[in-house]
C-alpha cells in the first residue's frame, strides 16, 4: 500500500511536467539579399527596382514564394533571418509564409541603423522585447538583434547576427563579437539565450585563419572561437563539461564533413551557426533537445551539379535577375524544450547507430550526387568497376552515371561486377565521392569497354565528371587539351614530368574525369 501511494504522488508530480511541456524548433537562414520594391538609395546596384537588371514585382514574389518554401518545408517556431532590406520586405515574407500554411505571427528587425541590409526574426511566440546591439556606431557593422520571447511562460532570448562578410579581416568580426559578449555578461549565469546568424566565420576558425595572412591581423584569435568561447585549451567545447561563460557550437554534433551550409566555388564551410551557453544545459527553464541540430537540405535547394540552387542574376545583359534559385545558404535548425536536458546515450558507434535510423533503400548511382553526405544505407544493385589506379575507384551503372570511390578499394577488382551497399557519401571540393562500401555480391568479370566514354561524348559536360574516357585525342596547351572543334578541357597531370610540351598533340587512353574549381578536368593518374 505504501509502495502505491507513493507511485501515485510520484505521477501527480510530474503530471504538470508531462502535459505543459513545450517543444520548439529555432532555425537560421541568410536569405541572400531580399530587398523590397521602394528606392532607398543604399541597395545594391542589381537591386535598385525598376531598371534594367529587372527586380521588379515578379522577381520580388518570386524571390518570396521561394523562400517562404523553404520556411514552409522547415516548419520552424522561431527562425532567425539574414539580409533583409526592410520591415516591407520582412512583412512580405511574414505573409508569404502564411499564404503557404505555416503562419509566424510575431516579426521583428534590427531597423535603427540604416545598413543595407538587416538581421530579422519571424516567430510562432509572442516577442516580449526587442532591442539591438549596435557594435561601433559605424554603416559597416550590422546590428545584432535581441528578441525576448516567451515560450509556455518560459522566457527565452534570441540574438541574431551577420558579421562582416569574409572580405575583411578578422578585426572586424571580432568587434561584433565583443559587443555580442558584452551583452552576455550582464545576464544572469544560468540565462536562457540562443546565438544564432550568419557569422562568417568557420567553426574552427582559429585554424582556418592560420592558413589566411589575408584574414589574420588579430594575432590568431578570433570572434567566434576566442571572444564567444567557443573553444577551450585549443578544441572545441565540449557539451558534457559546458560551464559558464562558455559556450558550445551546435555544428559540434555533426561529424565534420557534414558540417556546412554554404559553398563558395568547392569550398564548404559552416557560416552559419546555432551557439548556445550551459544554461540550456540545465534542469530549469528552456533546454536544448540533445542532437537535434541540422541542416536542411531539400533536393531542390541543389542544381543537378550539385550546388546551392542560389538566387540567379545573369552574368550578361546588365546581371538582370532570372527569377530563380533561393539563397546562397542553406538553412540550419535544432529543437528545444521546456523540459529538463537529457543527454541521449553516447554512441559508440557512430556508423552502427545512424544506420539504425535509416532503412537501406534500393537506389542509383545518379541518386547518389542529390542524397545527404555522410552515412547513407544505400544499396546499388549492379556497378562495374571500370577504373581503379592508387586507392581510387569508379564504379559504374550500366546505362546509368559513375562515382568515384576513395581509399575503401581494396576488395573491388578492375573490371567485376557487383552487387554493393553504399554507407557513406562526401564531397571534395564539389567532387561527390563514396568512402565507405560493403560488397554484397561478386557477379564476376564483365566487359568495361562499352561502359566507357566515347570520342563522339563531350568530356567537358558536367554530367560526366567522376566518368572514364576511352580514348581522346588533342594538343595540348598551357594546362589544357584542346580538342574537337574549338573546344578544351583542363587536364591535370599527377606526375609533372609526365607533362607534354606546349603545343604537343596527345593521346590519352582510360583517363577518369574529375572537378576543378566546379569544372571538369581530365586527371593523368
Amino acid at each position: 500500500m505504501v509502495y502505491n501511494s507513493g507511485m501515485k504522488t510520484l505521477i501527480f508530480l510530474l503530471l504538470p511536467l508531462l502535459l505543459f511541456s513545450e517543444e520548439f524548433k529555432v532555425a537560421s537562414y541568410n536569405v541572400e539579399n531580399l530587398f523590397d520594391l521602394k528606392k532607398s538609395g543604399s541597395e545594391y546596384v542589381e537591386y535598385i527596382p525598376f531598371t534594367n537588371h529587372g527586380w521588379n514585382e515578379k522577381s520580388f514574389k518570386t524571390k518570396i514564394d521561394n523562400i517562404s518554401r523553404v520556411i514552409c518545408d522547415l516548419k520552424p517556431d522561431v527562425i532567425g533571418l539574414q539580409e533583409i532590406e526592410s520591415d516591407t520586405s520582412l512583412k512580405a515574407l511574414q505573409v508569404g509564409v502564411e499564404r503557404c500554411g505555416w503562419p509566424m505571427a510575431h516579426r521583428a528587425i534590427a531597423d535603427r541603423k540604416a545598413t543595407t541590409v538587416k538581421t530579422a526574426l519571424l516567430s510562432k511566440y509572442p516577442i516580449l522585447q526587442k532591442s539591438e546591439i549596435d557594435p561601433d556606431g559605424t554603416l559597416r557593422t550590422r546590428n545584432i538583434l535581441e528578441v525576448l520571447l516567451d515560450i509556455d511562460k518560459k522566457r527565452v532570448r534570441i540574438f541574431v547576427n551577420h558579421w562582416k562578410s569574409r572580405s575583411g579581416p578578422e578585426s572586424r568580426r571580432i568587434v561584433s563579437a565583443k559587443a555580442l559578449m558584452r551583452r552576455l555578461m550582464k545576464l544572469p549565469r544560468n540565462a536562457d539565450y540562443i546565438l544564432l546568424g550568419d557569422f562568417n566565420s568557420d567553426w574552427k576558425e582559429w585554424r582556418t585563419i592560420e592558413r589566411s595572412p589575408r584574414l589574420n591581423d588579430s594575432n590568431g584569435i578570433t570572434g567566434i572561437n576566442h571572444i564567444l568561447k567557443t573553444v577551450k585549451d585549443g578544441k572545441p567545447v565540449n557539451k558534457y563539461e559546458i560551464k559558464w561563460p562558455y559556450h558550445y557550437d551546435l555544428w559540434m554534433e555533426l561529424p565534420p564533413q557534414r558540417r556546412w551550409s554554404h559553398n563558395f566555388y568547392g569550398h564548404k564551410s559552416a557560416l552559419d551557426h546555432i551557439i548556445i551557453p550551459a544554461g540550456l544545459f540545465d534542469k530549469i527553464g528552456v533546454n536544448y533537445k540533445d542532437r537535434s541540430f541540422g541542416v536542411f537540405k531539400p533536393s531542390y535547394l541543389f542544381t543537378e551539379k550539385g550546388a546551392i540552387f542560389r538566387w540567379q542574376i545573369g552574368k550578361k545583359r546588365y546581371g538582370k535577375h532570372l527569377n530563380a534559385g533561393y539563397s546562397d545558404h542553406l538553412p540550419i535548425y535544432a529543437s528545444f524544450t521546456t523540459e529538463p536536458f537529457v543527454f541521449l546515450k553516447k554512441r559508440r558507434n557512430r556508423f552502427d547507430d545512424d544506420n539504425k535510423k535509416i532503412e537501406s533503400k534500393t537506389v542509383h548511382i545518379s541518386d547518389l550526387y542529390s542524397m545527404p553526405l555522410g552515412w547513407i544505407n544505400a544499396i546499388i544493385p549492379e556497378a562495374v568497376v571500370i577504373y581503379k589506379k592508387r586507392g581510387i575507384a569508379i564504379l559504374k551503372e550500366p546505362k546509368g552515371r559513375a562515382i568515384l570511390v576513395y581509399k575503401d578499394t581494396k576488395r573491388l577488382k578492375k573490371g567485376h561486377r557487383y552487387k554493393i551497399a553504399v554507407r557513406k557519401l562526401y564531397d571534395y571540393r564539389g567532387l561527390r565521392e563514396v568512402t565507405k562500401i560493403d560488397l554484397l555480391k561478386d557477379f564476376g568479370a564483365t566487359n568495361i569497354e562499352p561502359l566507357l566514354l566515347k570520342g563522339s561524348e563531350d568530356p567537358g559536360r558536367p554530367k560526366y565528371v567522376n566518368e572514364v574516357v576511352k580514348e581522346i585525342s588533342g594538343i595540348y596547351r598551357r594546362g589544357f587539351l584542346h580538342y574537337g572543334n574549338g573546344k578544351k578541357i583542363r587536364i591535370y597531370y599527377k606526375k609533372r614530368k609526365s607533362r607534354p610540351k606546349n603545343g604537343e598533340n596527345v593521346t590519352l587512353h582510360h583517363v577518369r574525369i574529375g572537378l576543378y574549381r566546379n569544372r571538369p578536368e581530365i586527371v593523368v593518374e
